[in-house]
Order: C-alpha cells, then structure tokens, then sequence
C-alpha cells in the first residue's frame, strides 16, 4: 500500500493541478501502455445479494433485513402498473449497502449531481407479485401512498434528507425530488431514532440517507503504464462515508480538506487482479499518477473491508 501525500504535493506546488469535473470527452487508447477488460462482471459478481421476503398478512412489526434495515409496507398500499389492486402474498426485493466495500461492488456512488452526499447509506426496496396472467409485474405505489423505513446507523444525527436514486445518462444519480422521478409526497428529512433514521417513503426503488456537500477540489487520473478505460477508480472520503466514483478519469469535486483513500481496480483477459491505492487530504485540485500493480481476490477484498 502506498502513500501519494508527497506525490499530490509536489505535483499541486509544481503547478501540474488538472481541474476536470465528470469530463464526457472520449479517451482513445494507447497501445503501447497495459490493457484491461471490463471488471463489471468481477464487481457483480462480488456485490450484496438481493434480499427476497413474501409478505403474507398485515402485522404490527416491520420487516428486517440482514443489516438492519425496516421496512413498514402493506398490499393497500400497493398497485399492479396497470393500477389493480393487489392481494396477498407479495414479495419484497431488498438490497442494502452501508459500507464503502459494498457501495463500490455495486457502483452506487453517493453522488447527487456534482454534490458528494455524505450518507448513511443506501438501500433499494422493490415489490413483486404475479398477476392473474401469470407474469410476475414490479409493484408501484398507489397515489399518494408512502411506506415507512429506518436504517441503522452507529452516528444519529439530525439534518439528513431522503434521496431517491435514478439513471442519468446512463450513471446512478440521486434527487431529493421525488416528484420528478414520478412518486408521491412524502418525508424530506429522515428523523433520528435510538438505532438510525427513519423516513416515510414516496416511491420503491433506490433510497439513500444523505446530506450534500460542496466541493472544492478534484481529482483526476493519468498513468504512464496502464490503459486506464476500463480501469475502475474510486476515492473514498471516512469523514463522510461518501464514496465518489471517477469517470473518465476525473472526479466531481470534493470538500477542501477532506481526507481521501483512492483505489483503482483493472482485471486482464486472464482473470488477473491489479490495484493501484493511496491516500491523502485533499487541499489542492490534482493528477494522479496511477501505476497498477497485481493482487489477489482475497488481498483486494481485504483492502476494500480495510476502507
């Protein structure tokens, strides 16, 4: 593992800053550096499993998921898409994500537009039931209906708004307008209880307990070795329990002063692993010199539970 404190210093007080934010410009490969493939397999392969829960009755107590999350929700508030009601059972798909390693393995960034949400995590929430076709359908909320959650959490705090994630331009986004995504008014802000935060809901899908932050600085990536297209990149800042994602070798900006761990993961046509990791604060706008070295599965899994 190494440090690049010394190596974003020099290159900051050298001058050599690049301040790109999420660049769409294309970036041809250069055929005398090292080539990779597309780790999304690798990554999917590795991510939290989706949680699957039938609902079979109304009851008082909530349904709990692996890591602690709560889900309120009954059938009434519940619609086939073509707005038939629904009747028991259904089921409930749950995927949670409150770990930097997991956020990554899924690459659900907690980004909101150029904002990096400090977060207390990320969960989706779907419903399923098979329609008297026999086709199983995605269940959607009945207008105005909401159902209730609370995710755990280890530092309660006030001040922290219900983001609805979505696609933009084929990456995760997040929006604390519901509306806009086609839901129902509900909770704007979670409200601290004595294990986490709870929130009333107003659409299934992508939820996450975050606050925006301003960014200042940003990184981006070069290497004299390494083909970097398809080479995944992420910083991630603990203050926050933000993670950012680099596209296009840049990141979006991030808070001044913020202590940053980035990793950098490739995967060749042989299956073999490479990393690149390093740290710093982030007081300057900077390039990142990236120079990937081999790794095992369970020593890249390790660093990722190290984070």
């Amino acid at each position: 593992m190494k440090n690049f404190t010394s190596i974003i210093t020099a290159i900051a007080f050298a001058g050599i800053i690049s301040f790109v934010s999420c660049s769409k410009d294309r970036i041809e490969p250069n055929e005398d550096l090292n080539s990779y493939e597309s780790m999304d397999e690798y990554l999917d392969s590795k991510k939290q499993a989706e949680q699957e829960y039938e609902i079979t009755e109304e009851g008082s107590e909530p349904l709990q998921g692996q890591q602690g999350t709560k889900i309120w929700i009954g059938k009434d508030l519940l619609m086939f898409p073509d707005s038939s009601d629904v009747e028991w059972p259904f089921t409930i798909r749950l995927v949670e994500l409150y770990t930097p390693k997991d956020m990554i393995y899924y690459q659900m960034p907690s980004v909101a537009g150029q904002n990096m949400l400090e977060t207390e995590g990320e969960i989706r929430v779907r419903a399923f039931k098979v329609d008297p076709n026999g086709v199983e359908q995605e269940l959607l909320l009945k207008p105005g209906r909401v159902f209730a959650i609370e995710m755990p959490s280890d530092s309660i705090r006030n001040n922290l708004s219900v983001y609805y994630g979505y696609t933009n331009q084929s990456r995760p986004d997040w929006t604390t307008n519901v509306q806009s995504l086609g839901g129902n008014n509900a909770s704007l802000l979670f409200t601290p209880t004595a294990t986490g935060h709870s929130a009333t809901i107003g659409k299934l899908g992508w939820i996450n307990c975050g606050r925006p932050n301003t960014g200042q600085h940003t990184l981006s990536f070069t290497s004299e070795t390494d083909e970097l297209t398809n080479v995944k990149i992420f910083a991630y800042l603990p203050v926050y329990k933000g993670v950012v994602q680099s596209y296009n070798q840049s990141t979006c900006a991030m808070p001044d002063s913020s202590y940053v761990k980035v990793l950098a993961m490739a995967i060749n046509s042989s299956d073999e692993l490479f990393y690149t990791y390093a740290y710093t604060t982030l007081n300057n706008s900077a390039t990142v010199p990236i120079t990937l070295e081999a790794i095992s599965d369970e020593q890249l899994t390790q660093l990722l539970d190290s984070l």
